[in-house]
């Protein structure tokens, strides 16, 4: 018989797989990263990565390193070893579950973190199956972090993806979501077209 404490703190599986917009929204403000720890060939997000057969854990870690750990037992694991990459001096931008604030491996990382915790608003969707997932999720970010980050997190007026503006009256995540918001402004509706009266 399954117990309401393991109904609530469960997930059918250990893996969520990342959506691209947010590995992209983060690449855009961290830099492009260069490993993946825990991931699989097919949703890795970065060019180097580690499957489960290889045990990311016990490899090496260098460079811009994107993690989303395994949502299990050992998350305290892949997050103390973030938290060791991050004082070697590499970048570890970690997507992890939110609902876990009072856990022991969330309080440590969360003093460790470069930047306060980051709290995805809603849920994010699974890009393979198309549904939410149960839980909410954050961002936490360890090692050296230069120029501005935000800590909020507003949508995106053109796309209405989720981004944390550096500036507070920032309104596009992007280039390309400012210069089409710019081309909006100055290029009104109201203009005829050739052969309109």
């Amino acid at each position: 018989m399954t117990t309401v404490h393991e109904l609530l703190t469960s997930s059918a599986s250990s893996e969520h797989p990342t959506p691209q917009w947010l590995v992209d929204q983060l690449a855009r403000e961290f830099g492009k990263f260069d490993l993946d720890p825990a991931a699989t060939a097919a949703n890795a997000k970065a060019p180097r990565f580690y499957a489960e057969a290889d045990d990311g854990l016990s490899q090496p870690w260098a460079g811009r390193i994107f993690l989303n750990p395994p949502y299990g037992r050992t998350i305290g694991l892949w997050l103390a070893k973030a938290t060791q990459v991050g004082a070697d001096g590499h970048l570890v931008v970690a997507l992890v579950p939110a609902r876990s604030t009072g856990t022991r491996w969330w309080i440590e990382a969360v003093r460790a973190a470069s930047l306060p915790p980051r709290f995805i608003p809603g849920r994010l969707v699974n890009p393979e199956t198309g549904r939410q997932w149960t839980i909410p999720a954050a961002i936490l970010v360890f090692g050296p972090v230069h120029g501005r980050h935000g800590t909020e997190a507003v949508r995106c007026t053109v796309c209405s993806e989720w981004f944390w503006p550096s500036y507070p009256k920032r309104s596009t995540c992007s280039d390309r979501c400012r210069k089409a918001a710019y081309r909006a402004r100055f290029v009104p509706d109201s203009i005829p077209k050739m052969g309109q009266k």
